[in-house]
């Protein structure tokens, strides 16, 4: 669930300045200020050329290309200069691109040529709405803050929305004729960033948007106190063990009381069998302390009714650590709300009596260890090995959340990690397992590394093989069609995988290195935990398709986690996942809907209202559940994102309509009163006492292949 640019709410000085650019492994990076960040792509080819090699230093490049093509780039105070060599006779033409935040739909607009408009806030039909030859590109935020580009002559440029191909974000490309007798480019960009207008309350809602759920004042805001007390004392639940899982299910079943959460086969499904013995259906939350409620708010001040200083009464809704940078109008509402200042315990324990009268039952992904609270409540958790770059596990460059196995000082740091961090929990009832990563992009492999230049490990090993193998470098020039001089020199230099041989090479390899990542994990995992599950790397739809992955994956996990954004649920594709992947059970660790029109944010998944967002989650949930082998689910998130967007991303953070409350504190009732009819009867469904719910929302069936 991740944005590209800039959030739409931002502000820097009074005075106009210059956009920054520099080389970056994935394209020209273009720094304007609390504008956002950018990044235009390098040069595509048509017909295509893949890149098999970026070298980048600050203010230059050296793109190659496996048609043996290649590109320098040269930056100089906001131009860029493109210089092509080797292009194949057959190039008709070249392109750049650049995504947009899909922010700009509150109050953006663009301008290419003499034709401008307003980025669309609902989805564009069709998606292309702009489409016309012309050499400049404008795109303006709500302030006026502006971002310009210049393209060569006679560019094509076009502007689409893609939404269309269920992605919120725009799209910007030029396309140029490419000319042998002129191989060379200039593009120019410029910024004015001079503009400052308000755009947030003083509640961190948008000033300009209306909707039902929206907090008019601090009286409202207080009164809240009583009218949640008389809401939550409404609902009622089913009764439960004190997991949360259902009481007698255990015998009933035949199932195995361990102590531990753990999986079993039983009447040709997939169960979660709780510590007491009982089967348990994971509905967790994802985020449980206040996380994307944060705000990057340094050098945008401006455009807020009203910011603390972050020492004194408010001084707890400033991130930890952070000093004045990250601030959370959800903590200053809530400090507001019950005169105290946040802390942790205090917000956990009101959050999980919330959330089990809603009937979810367990916290999930992104959320801190257990402490007083989830042990007093016995309430279950996930969590995640500590194997983050932050924790000091370095990532192969070019493919997201990957870390090298062959990498000796690498699997030392896992190994330490693992025996520091794991030995405190393995006793835990409460802990239903681990993820070892999220969204780790395993599918970029065969092509990131045979790119690599840098003497990984892992590249290393891919030419080791390839010796060992072909035994002399003629027959390896043959096969890739290549023209090395010797084994040794290969990793130095980018690989073109275009022939079937290397294809094929490239795959076997792959297939290795998964095994071995995978291995790794699992053997330095079971020496210091015995009895928790592990429970994958939420992977996205575009990594778990994969047949050589799902299969090695399924040797050595428990579970199987899958991050699944989608309308209509495929349940043909879930069985393919769970038949390549050994059987095994699956979660369906990460999604979301968001309705735009009644939450004042903007992006994601978008539905209608409120009540199409619980109506989306019922039509998942059960028919999901009600295949026999989805052992839980993770909802994303407790609270809403941050209307400046989340934290991390500073200027460029998603700002979505994720949560089950509102910055407000505000439940989203409409939504929560369709999600209660799952939640609180999802036993008799697994049991088959009733059949899963299915929306007849056009957008929301999938046509069985």
């Amino acid at each position: 669930m991740k944005s590209l640019l800039l959030s739409l709410f931002s502000l820097i000085s009074a005075a106009a300045a210059a956009a920054e650019l520099q080389t970056t492994g994935a394209g020209i990076e273009i720094s304007a200020g609390s504008l956002g960040s950018f990044v235009l792509t390098y040069p595509e080819f048509d017909p295509g050329s893949k890149q098999i090699e970026v070298k980048a230093a600050g203010a230059g490049a050296t793109v190659r290309y496996d048609s043996g093509a290649e590109c320098s780039v040269k930056i100089n105070q906001g131009e860029i200069d493109l210089a092509f060599k080797g292009v194949p006779s057959g190039v008709k033409s070249w392109k750049m691109s650049v995504l947009i935040d899909i922010g700009f739909a509150k109050g953006g607009a663009w301008k290419i040529a003499d034709k401008e408009g307003a980025f669309p806030a609902e989805k564009s039909t069709p998606p292309q709405f702009a489409s016309l030859n012309a050499t400049s590109f404008l795109l303006k935020n709500a302030q006026g803050q502006s971002l310009s580009f210049t393209t060569p002559d006679f560019a094509f440029q076009q502007l689409t929305d893609n939404r269309e191909w269920n992605w919120a974000i725009y799209n910007w490309f030029f396309m140029v004729p490419f000319n042998a007798d002129n191989p060379s480019a200039k593009i120019r960009v410029t910024s004015d960033l001079a503009s400052v207008t308000k755009l947030i309350d003083s509640f961190g809602q948008s000033i300009k948007d209306t909707f039902p759920n929206k907090l008019k004042s601090l009286e409202e805001l207080k009164a809240d106190v009583a009218s949640d007390k008389a809401y939550y004392n409404s609902i009622e639940t089913p009764r439960l063990d004190r997991f949360g899982g259902l009481p007698g299910s255990g015998d009933t079943l035949g199932l195995k009381k361990t102590g531990f959460f753990h999986v079993e086969q039983k009447q040709g499904k997939s169960w979660l069998v709780d510590p007491d013995g009982n089967a348990f259906f994971h509905l967790g939350i994802c985020g449980f302390a206040p996380s994307d409620d944060y705000t990057y708010v340094k050098g945008r001040e401006g455009i807020y009714e009203w910011l603390p200083k972050a020492e004194g009464e408010y001084a707890s809704a400033f991130r930890a650590g952070d000093g004045d940078a990250h601030f959370s109008f959800y903590l200053a509402n809530t400090i507001r709300k019950f005169g105290v200042p946040y802390d942790y315990e205090t917000h956990a324990t009101r959050m999980i009596e919330r959330v089990r009268k809603w009937g979810f039952n367990s916290i999930g992904a992104f959320s801190p260890t257990p402490d007083k609270a989830h042990v007093k409540a016995d309430f279950p958790y996930v969590t995640s090995l500590p194997i983050n770059a932050w924790e000091g596990v370095p990532r192969i460059p070019g493919a997201h959340e990957v870390w090298d196995p062959y990498d000796a000082g690498t699997a030392q740091k896992i190994a330490e990690n693992m025996a520091r961090e794991l030995p405190a929990h393995a006793g835990d009832p409460l802990l239903i397992g681990y993820f070892i990563v999220n969204e780790p992009r395993y599918d970029e492999l065969p092509r990131v590394i045979p790119s690599l230049t840098g003497g990984q490990a892992c590249k290393l090993r891919l030419v080791e093989a390839l010796k060992s193998k072909y035994q002399t470098i003629e027959a390896y020039n043959v096969a890739w069609q290549a023209k090395a001089a010797t084994f040794d020199e290969l990793t130095g230099i980018g690989l073109a995988v275009a022939t079937d041989a290397a294809k094929a090479d490239v795959k076997a390899f792959v297939g290795e290195f998964i095994e071995t990542y995978f291995a790794q994990i699992e053997k330095i995992f079971r020496q210091h935990d015995a009895n928790h599950m592990l429970i994958g790397s939420r992977l996205q739809p575009v990594t778990i398709n994969d047949e050589q992955l799902c299969r090695i994956m399924g040797r050595h996990l428990d579970v199987v986690s899958y991050n699944y954004y989608t309308f209509g649920v495929d349940t043909a594709a879930l069985k393919r996942f769970h038949e390549w992947t050994g059987n095994k059970p699956m979660m369906l660790s990460e999604f979301f809907w968001a309705s735009p029109k009644d939450s004042g944010l903007i992006g994601g998944r978008e539905v209608s209202s409120q009540q199409e967002r619980g109506l989306a989650y019922r039509n998942y949930v059960e028919q999901s559940a009600a295949l026999g082998f989805v052992i839980g689910i993770e909802w994303f998130t407790l609270i809403d994102q941050a209307t400046t967007g989340r934290w991390f991303s500073k200027y460029n953070g998603e700002s979505y309509n994720t949560g089950l409350v509102s910055v407000a504190d505000r439940p989203w009732k409409d939504m929560l009163a369709e999600m209660m009819k799952t939640n609180h009867t999802i036993y008799d469904l697994l049991l088959g006492k009733r059949p899963p719910y299915a929306w007849d929302d056009p957008r929301f069936h999938v046509q069985e292949k």
